[in-house]
Order: C-alpha cells, then structure tokens, then sequence
C-alpha cells in the first residue's frame, strides 16, 4: 500500500533539491579560476530570479486558496519578480545586489503571510532555512568573484 506523504514533507524535500545547484555552483566557483566563478555567478543568478518569480505563485495560489487575497498581500508578491527580471538585464554588481534584494521580500512576504494567515508556520520555518542557505551561497559566490 503506498504511503500518503503530507505536502509540508513534499514541499520540504523539493525545496531542499532546489537548494543543490546553489552548492554545486559554491563548489564550481571556488574550485576554478575567477572567470568560471563569475559564469557560476550568472547562472545562479538566473536561476535566482526564476525561483523568486515562482515564490511569489506560489504565494499568490496560498492566498487565494486561503480566500485570504488582500490587494496589498498580492502586489508584495509580485514584486521580487518585477525586480528579477530586469535585474538580469543589467551589467556589473546591480544583478547580484538586485537578486539578494528580490529573495529577501519574497521571505518577508511569507513572514508576512503568516501573520495574516494565509502562509503556513511549517512552510515558513523551511522558508527561513532555504532563504538563509541561497543568500550565504549567493554571498559566497559573489565574494569569490569580487576576490577573483
């Protein structure tokens, strides 16, 4: 018989994968030289910004399956997204400071969610976590750039 597993458990485990190209990209900057490093950084980057577009659907369906969607609550959730985007469009540090920027509101509108009741505690302790583990691979990457 197959084993029912909750969604905080599912979401847990995908999230954790989610996490993995994050490390190898801190292995793969510190393990070649300056230019790959800055490759490594551009890619999470990109994948940064997918992943922040994507928390903020996710907020948006916690919402509305809530019946909890205030205006205020649905725009947050938009805006790491509006900052993304054209964040891979620019040139020098701005994507990175961008990125880190879009990741931290996308994490403050969860908090934010949970004390208007539409975000989960469980989802948000994970969230804490992710978020904690991504900036300090983002950190690092981009240190390792900058040392060269």
């Amino acid at each position: 018989m197959a084993r029912s597993v909750s969604a905080l458990s599912l979401a847990t485990g995908l999230t954790a994968l989610a996490v993995v190209p994050f490390a190898v990209g801190v292995y793969y900057a510190f393990a070649h030289s300056g230019d790959n490093a800055a490759r490594a950084l551009h890619w999470l980057l990109v994948y940064l910004a997918t992943i922040v577009s994507f928390i903020g659907g996710v907020q948006w369906g916690r919402m509305l399956a809530a019946k909890q969607a205030p205006p205020q609550d649905m725009a947050l959730a938009v805006v790491p997204a509006l900052i993304a985007w054209p964040a891979l469009l620019m040139s020098g540090p701005w994507p990175f400071f961008m990125l880190l920027g879009a990741l931290i509101i996308a994490w403050l509108a969860d908090e934010n969610g949970a004390r208007n009741g539409w975000q989960g505690r469980g989802f948000l302790q994970v969230r804490r976590v992710i978020t904690l583990i991504v900036a300090a691979c983002v950190i690092a990457i981009g240190w390792r750039v900058l040392r060269g």
